[in-house]
């Protein structure tokens, strides 16, 4: 039993050492194969003993895992302990439902015991343990073992919980210590870790059910949830939306970056990361600044400093020696591009004079 708890906590600490961990609460058991799945909506990972790897990723490649049978029930058992497939089916079930008829019991499997535990992050953890089908169904004596175990294996899975959260907000810290604000996104636009700054733009910020937040300016939170909802169907391209100051703030821009390639190792179940950048008061922003904030041409970054120097429409077409509509054009592009819906709040914005008390 020493062994197997060395194995259980040291996976704890070495995720990447769970099917070690696994396969010694098998040997332990004298069950043929384990699994560990960790779920958050439709995002799932899993780790699994070499005897049983193959088969739970075809259930995941299936799509089999949401809304699998066996979870369904364990979850609304609410067993503070590992149960098994008789407690939770009747034997008719067991026999006609396809999870068993189609795919475990053609591929050898066919019995298991397996636990539910709820994450305080929201996601839902499975310990789950499986004998060949030629073996009849897990003994009593398996169960007892595993329920000796699920303590242990509750504390570890915790204990990785709070380890991963700590680096996302140490990774947080940094951005944060150079005065960008900043939190990690999950799915449903969830805040799963938040930077000290970003907690305190309380006048910019609101939180909101389940975990997530809302810009106060409606009109900057639409383009931000727009730009979350877009990661999270698949685009991949960051984006930057305007958020007009307040009485309390400056103007901030809110910049949206997806969770690209091997940065999910470090941000799991995150999709995005929102950095905050406080806006300066420039008179006549440079191109550099107006193109990394909007992604403006250079001439529709002329016309933006222009209108921030006091210019009119027509006094810019004069100076540009273009006509007054190509100088509109490039003004509701440039209004497009910001997220704004007037001249006059584009220009408020950049020249940092805004003042207006903005409401959700």
């Amino acid at each position: 039993m020493d062994d197997v708890l060395d194995h259980i906590y040291e996976a704890a600490l070495l995720p990447q050492l769970w099917p070690a961990a696994l396969t010694r609460i098998s040997q332990i058991t004298d069950l043929d194969g384990g699994a560990l799945f960790l779920a958050l909506d439709e995002d799932i990972r899993w780790t699994a003993t070499s005897t049983f790897a193959d088969t739970v990723a075809a259930f995941i490649e299936e799509g089999r895992f949401p809304g699998n049978v066996r979870n369904a029930r364990a979850l609304a058992l609410k067993h503070a302990g590992f149960i098994t497939d008789q407690q939770i089916l009747t034997a008719d079930e067991l026999d006609r439902e396809p999870m068993f008829t189609e795919f475990l019991r053609p591929r050898g499997w066919g019995w298991a015991s397996g636990t539910v535990i709820l994450m305080p992050n929201g996601e839902v953890l499975t310990f789950h343990f499986e004998n060949y089908f030629h073996r009849g169904p897990v003994r009593q004596q398996s169960v007892t073992l595993l329920d000796e175990l699920r303590p242990h294996l509750a504390r570890s899975a915790l204990l990785s919980c709070r380890l991963h959260l700590e680096k996302m907000q140490a990774s947080l810290s940094g951005i944060d210590a150079l005065g960008y604000p900043a939190a990690v996104i999950g799915k449903g636009g969830r805040v799963l870790a938040a930077s000290m700054g970003f907690s305190n733009l309380v006048s910019v910020v609101a939180t909101k059910a389940h975990g997530g937040f809302a810009l106060r300016n409606s009109k900057a939170n639409g383009l931000v949830q727009q730009a979350l909802e877009q990661v999270a169907s698949g685009h991949r391209a960051p984006r930057s939306i305007a958020a007009p100051g307040t009485e309390e703030e400056p103007p901030f821009v809110f910049h949206v970056i997806p969770i690209r390639r091997n940065a999910h190792d470090l941000f799991h179940g995150a999709e995005a990361i929102v950095v905050v950048t406080p806006v300066g008061r420039p008179k006549a922003p440079p191109f550099e600044i107006l193109n990394a904030l909007f992604d403006l041409t250079p001439s529709e970054a002329r016309v933006a400093r222009l209108l921030t120097s006091g210019l009119s429409p027509s006094e810019i077409g004069k100076a540009s020696n273009v006509s007054i509509e190509t100088i509109r054009v490039q003004i509701r592009s440039i209004l497009r591009k910001s997220g704004m819906h007037r001249q006059a709040e584009l220009v408020s914005f950049l020249s940092g004079m805004e003042k207006t008390n903005y409401s959700a």
